[in-house]
């Protein structure tokens, strides 16, 4: 499939999809409120994916940025596109985008019970590096910590 991919995406209406897109991708959503907020942060990358044939958002990605590194905050793809690549294909992009932006290290943590996400970020080259404990829904799911090397992409 073919992919277009938009970095610093501060559009009011992809505000609104990425507040509904939330809503069908976690047990815990960011509000509008606070994705409003994630926004308006300087500090904070938002990388969209679309099909190139559509004009809705298939995905999208929250990465904050503390050169020289990068903590991605969230990711996540509309239910329907999930398993036909635009994860990985959003993931990459962002990846090679951040090596752009010269940063080294990206962190991230995710729940030790998503499968999907922890396919997608081995796949990608993450190396797990730490748990925490009881971290997601209250004390019943640990969160794992991965990092990826930026410079590993050459």
């Amino acid at each position: 499939m073919d992919y277009v991919f938009s970095h610093s995406c501060r559009n009011p209406d992809h505000l609104t999809e990425i507040a509904h897109l939330e809503e069908h991708s976690f047990s815990s959503p960011w509000s509008r409120e606070s994705l409003e907020a994630e926004f308006r942060n300087p500090l904070n990358l938002v990388t969209i994916i679309r099909l190139s044939s559509a004009t809705a958002i298939t995905g999208y990605s929250l990465t904050r940025l503390l050169p020289p590194e990068a903590e991605l905050l969230r990711i996540a793809i509309q239910p329907e596109a999930r398993g036909a690549g635009a994860g990985s294909a959003l993931l990459k992009a962002l990846l090679q985008h951040l090596a752009t932006l010269k940063m080294t290290k990206v962190y991230l943590e995710v729940s030790a019970k998503n499968r999907s996400a922890l396919s997608l970020y081995r796949k990608a080259g993450f190396v797990l590096t730490g748990q925490r404990s009881g971290y997601y829904d209250n004390g019943s799911s640990d969160a794992l910590t991965f990092t990826f090397t930026v410079d590993s992409l050459q």
